[in-house]
């Protein structure tokens, strides 16, 4: 951020450097450059998706109690 403020307005960025502030950070914080963060996202989206359809599964299959009641009550007579 101080090498963007430093600028002035009409000055061009070195681009390279600007580069090289983000590849420091990504070393320092263990992340890697090659893994994309659309790939993390996909990911992501995927399992939630299938976390739902699970859980909308589970409440599809789950019986009322009366019906389950009656249903044993049928079967012990």
């Amino acid at each position: 951020m101080e090498y963007c403020r430093a600028l002035k307005f009409e000055q061009e960025p070195n681009y390279r450097t600007c580069v090289g502030f983000f590849d420091q950070c990504m070393q320092r914080h263990n992340f890697d450059a090659r893994i994309f963060d659309y790939t993390w996202k996909q990911n992501r989206l995927s399992k939630d998706k299938e976390a739902l359809k699970n859980s909308v599964l589970n409440v599809i299959r789950k019986q009322p109690r009366k019906q389950v009641q009656t249903s044993a009550a049928n079967q012990n007579a």
